[in-house]
């Protein structure tokens, strides 16, 4: 099928700079614009002589070149120029002042006030590899062997489909794969941190919002516009519209589950509300007759779009958001809420500090949409009782799940002896099945197994599938979400990055919440308690970080894009390779897993991912992996920010049978108790108790290095416990009747209590038959406990550390005390 203009425009700008790749694997004297026409010449037809000739003229010296005025090469010029963030440089690669050996730095370099030097080794981006973290700059270079087997494995792919056939977002799967390590700029006197896949697909987002503007406006001068005397007008028109879309509801949506089957339920209520707003997204773009080009960002409810001022595009965002919520009303009441809001853009605001007040304009915008959700329309409909979102046909039913009332009440699968709504049946039927599936398909047409979708002129269904199934073509599709592999070929495919992590017993099935709650190892094999831990996790004050973290001259909206899609990329593909365990990145070897009590543990955690996207996570396992793993997350992300972010959590114990949405609630407490800490940066934690819920909130590195690393190791080195046979040469032995008594007095303060403690102190003298060694390591304790209980601070790590050890011996099923 032909391209139409607007596509051409695209399709040019997506290819304008892949002769940096080309020149870079194949040194030669010659421009990078001409080395891009060469190596595409051989994919082209001759109906492609403007993208070619679009590929060769797109900067200064060369624009001057072309005649024709209405040439789409003008646009992918300016939109190059745009996407830059300055006017283009006259130096060309090759020339002083460029180094082929330069790697792609770390955009977190020149966030944050006080810049770092990290980089990134030259690699492609798959699911299949090791996770990559930036490294020292002085340790990393690009060099040709490495150009050369991304020019091949590019080239392959061309051969397999020439970029002028593919679809756009499958030409930017291809990209994405390929450059996203790749540096867009080497010069020595840039920051270097954008790579060219950033970059071209931000080139595609201004050249077609440009050209849509332009032919609205009947604009067909292009050479004018952008590089004639009314260039400086234009720069100046509010040509753009940034969009930005957030969905509220989702914590109440996501664990509003029955406990029985709750895995299955939470991922296929989470795994929906992504697809749904990616599909929001998809909806936009598909009427404005734009592709994922245009994205800036989606993830953690929210998305940004960049589109073209036009009366249709507003147009289309207004219907849309009027239809996408009268759906959300009718299956959901007010329960999901979608806002949309839009703010008019010039140019030159994203070429500086400008960006922050489009951003901060849309934000603002998108809380009043929040305040104010309803039109009088969709009012009239919540309050009435037989509209759409009252449906009240039979009182004396309602949904076990959900709690509306309904007159169509299915056996609910996870547990037949209870009835639910269809959605909430079908959501569960869809986790059930996306656990084994990583095909997401959208029909018109209800298939088995299928939920609903909203749509902006007709309802959808999603439906999780095999990739047989696609092949086959079994379902009626409409398009395609391929969570974490490449589905080569298939241009109605959409490649997702999705945080889908779940531990498998010996036979791969999925362990459910009871297995999870037993798999914990604690100090032995024979000990440790069956609990679950569940993580909530936030990145601390992201937003005024967002809007505040460049120094101007950086605050580009091509920088704030890659650093969004930096962010993604570890919530939504490392952390799956965090929770296998891989802890060290490609070049790395250095690093440990963090470990409670230092005893060999198999690679893989035991946890579920249960939501992870934007810049916080909702994982459920074993307690003692969970803590585990947020330590590891926690110095993870430090080292990937290069110390210039960092989150606060929160991590509840509970019995596997407590419900789902009582843990998400607990754990959001403690959550909220870490983010009140002076400076955030922090981690709040039950008490051993069930009884009650009990706050213990440290800072990151004080629970890593006192509580974990000083009091907890002190205890391990210094007592033999229940669990441990035989006699210690060094150690004093302590029962958990004993670590019961310290843990009491240890929550305790006050002159007799110190008494008591003392006391306590003195009963575990081994006595003056004892070896000398034991004699030596009970002075150690009696000194050094004796001192951390008269300091409050110390008194309560050491409290925190004895929980943690009673956690580790507490044998399954035996109750708290």
């Amino acid at each position: 099928m032909a391209m139409d203009q607007s596509e051409r425009v695209e399709r040019a700008a997506l290819l304008h700079d892949i002769g940096k790749l080309v020149l870079r694997a194949n040194p030669e004297r010659k421009t990078h614009s001409v080395a891009g026409q060469d190596f595409l010449r051989q994919f082209a037809g001759p109906e492609d002589a403007d993208i070619l000739r679009a590929v060769s003229h797109h900067h200064g010296s060369d624009i001057k070149q072309v005649q024709d005025p209405a040439d789409i090469s003008y646009l992918v010029y300016e939109a190059d120029n745009l996407a830059a963030g300055s006017d283009r440089r006259p130096i060309e690669e090759g020339s002083n002042g460029f180094s082929a050996q330069m790697p792609l730095m770390n955009v977190f370099n020149v966030f944050g006030g006080q810049q770092s030097k990290q980089a990134f080794y030259l690699r492609p981006l798959r699911e299949d590899a090791a996770s990559q973290y930036p490294q020292p700059s002085d340790t990393v270079r690009a060099d040709v062997s490495a150009y050369q087997k991304l020019y091949q494995e590019l080239e392959t792919n061309f051969r397999r489909r020439s970029p002028f056939l593919m679809q756009s977002n499958e030409l930017l799967r291809v990209l994405e794969a390929l450059l996203s390590y790749v540096p867009s700029s080497t010069a020595l006197a840039e920051a270097g941190d954008i790579s060219l896949y950033d970059h071209l697909r931000l080139t595609a987002a201004y050249a077609t919002a440009m050209y849509r503007y332009f032919a609205e406006h009947g604009i067909t001068d292009y050479r004018a516009a952008v590089t004639g005397t009314q260039a400086k007008a234009y720069r100046e028109e509010p040509m753009y519209l940034l969009v930005s879309g957030d969905l509220s509801g989702i914590q109440q949506f996501i664990y509003t589950i029955p406990s029985k089957g709750a895995l299955k339920g939470l991922r296929g209520r989470s795994v929906y509300l992504e697809i749904l707003l990616e599909h929001v997204v998809d909806e936009i773009l598909d009427a404005c007759a734009l592709s994922r080009s245009s994205l800036l960002y989606t993830g953690g409810g929210q998305f940004y779009l960049l589109l073209a001022n036009t009366a249709k595009t507003v147009d289309i965002l207004q219907q849309l958001s009027e239809r996408i919520n009268d759906w959300l009303i009718a299956h959901f009441s007010s329960r999901l809420y979608l806002a949309i809001g839009w703010t008019p853009c010039r140019a030159d605001e994203f070429l500086g500090e400008g960006t922050r007040e489009a951003f901060r304009r849309v934000n603002e915008i998108l809380a009043d949409k929040k305040l104010h959700r309803y039109s009088a329309q969709q009012l009239r409909q919540l309050f009435s009782p037989t509209g759409p979102g009252n449906k009240t046909q039979d009182a004396a039913r309602e949904c076990a799940v959900c709690h509306t009332s309904a007159s169509d009440l299915v056996p609910y699968p996870a547990n037949p002896e209870i009835e639910a709504c269809p959605f909430c049946a079908g959501l569960y039927s869809f986790g059930e099945r996306i656990l084994e599936r990583d095909i997401l398909c959208v029909s018109e047409t209800a298939t088995l197994g299928s939920v609903p979708l909203p749509g902006l002129t007709r309802e959808a269904f999603l439906v999780a599938a095999s990739l047989a199934d696609v092949q086959e073509r079994t379902i009626p599709l409409t398009r395609l979400y391929v969570k974490n592999k490449e589905l080569t070929g298939e241009s109605l495919a959409t490649h997702l990055w999705l945080g889908d992590y779940a531990v498998r017993d010996a036979t791969g099935h999925v362990l459910e919440m009871d297995a999870l709650a037993a798999s914990s190892s604690g100090i032995s094999s024979t000990g440790d308690i069956a609990r679950l831990g569940v993580l909530r996790a936030d990145v601390d004050d992201l937003g005024a970080a967002f809007l505040a973290g460049f120094p101007e001259r950086y605050t580009t909206l091509t920088r704030m894009a890659a650093l969004s899609r930096q962010l993604s990329l570890f919530f939504k593909h490392d952390i799956n390779a965090l929770c296998r365990g891989e802890v060290n990145g490609i070049g790395e070897q250095d690093y440990k897993k963090f470990s409670l009590f230092h005893t060999p543990k198999k690679e893989a955690r035991n946890v579920h991912i249960i939501y992870a996207g934007g810049d916080d996570v909702f994982l459920i396992g074993s307690w003692d992996d969970i803590l585990e793993l947020a330590v590891d997350l926690y110095r993870t992300l430090k080292r990937f920010t290069g110390d210039k972010l960092h989150f606060s959590a929160g991590v509840g114990l509970f019995k596997s049978h407590h419900p789902v949405a009582d843990m998400a609630r607990q754990t959001g407490i403690l959550e909220a108790a870490a983010k009140a800490m002076p400076g955030k940066d922090s981690l709040s934690l039950f008490g051993i108790s069930d009884d009650a819920l009990r706050l213990e909130t440290y800072h990151w590195q004080d629970f890593i290095d006192k509580v974990c690393g000083e009091k907890l190791q002190f205890l391990q080195t210094h007592f033999c416990f229940a669990h441990e046979t035989g006699s210690d040469e060094k150690r004093l032995p302590l029962g958990k009747t004993g670590l019961y008594r310290l843990l009491a007095l240890l929550g305790t303060k006050g002159p007799v209590q110190l008494a008591r403690f003392a006391y306590l102190l003195a009963r575990m003298d081994p006595g003056a038959r004892a070896s000398e060694n034991h004699r030596k390591t009970y002075q150690e304790v009696r000194q050094t406990l004796y001192g951390w209980y008269r300091r409050e601070k110390d008194r309560q790590e050491l409290l925190t550390a004895t929980e943690l050890i009673l956690y580790g011996l507490r044998e399954k099923g035996e109750p708290s005390r």
